[in-house]
C-alpha cells in the first residue's frame, strides 16, 4: 500500500470516528458523507504548506473505526468538514458533502444550524 493509500484509508478510518451523526429520521442507509478531491492548504512564514493532498473518499453509516498515523491530515480534514479551518488555512479544491448537501456551498449561518446538530467532532485526547 503506497502512501496516498494508506493516508486516505486513515483518513476515512478518523472521520467516522471523528464525526458524530446526531440528526434523526433522515432515512438515509448509506452515502452520509463524501469528500471529493479535497486540498487543503496553511500559508506559513516558510511559504504553502498542503495538509490535505486531493483526497476523496465516502462514508457510510453505522460503521465506526478509530485509528490513524500521526501528521497525516486527519485533524485538518475534520475541521474542513465542520468548516472550522483556522484563518491561515484554505480550502483549495474539492467538495464535502454531508447528505447531499455541499458543505463548502454553505454560507456561515447555514453551516452552523448543522455543526452540533448533524455533525459535530469527537476530540480525543490521550
Amino acid at each position: 500500500m503506497g502512501r496516498l493509500d494508506q493516508l486516505v484509508e486513515t483518513v476515512k478510518i478518523y472521520a467516522l470516528t471523528a464525526l458524530h451523526y446526531l440528526g434523526s429520521g433522515h432515512g438515509m442507509s448509506a452515502g452520509l458523507l463524501r469528500i471529493e478531491d479535497l486540498s487543503v492548504s496553511f500559508q506559513t512564514p516558510e511559504g504553502v504548506a498542503r495538509a490535505v493532498n486531493r483526497i476523496s473518499f465516502a462514508l457510510d453509516r453505522g460503521n465506526p473505526r478509530r485509528g490513524g498515523e500521526s501528521g497525516c491530515g486527519k485533524s485538518v480534514t475534520s475541521l474542513s468538514i465542520l468548516g472550522l479551518i483556522p484563518p491561515a488555512g484554505i480550502v483549495e479544491s474539492g467538495r464535502i458533502c454531508f447528505e447531499d448537501r455541499n458543505l463548502l456551498e454553505l454560507d456561515a449561518e447555514a453551516l452552523r444550524r448543522i455543526r452540533g446538530r448533524e455533525i459535530s467532532m469527537i476530540f480525543q485526547e490521550r
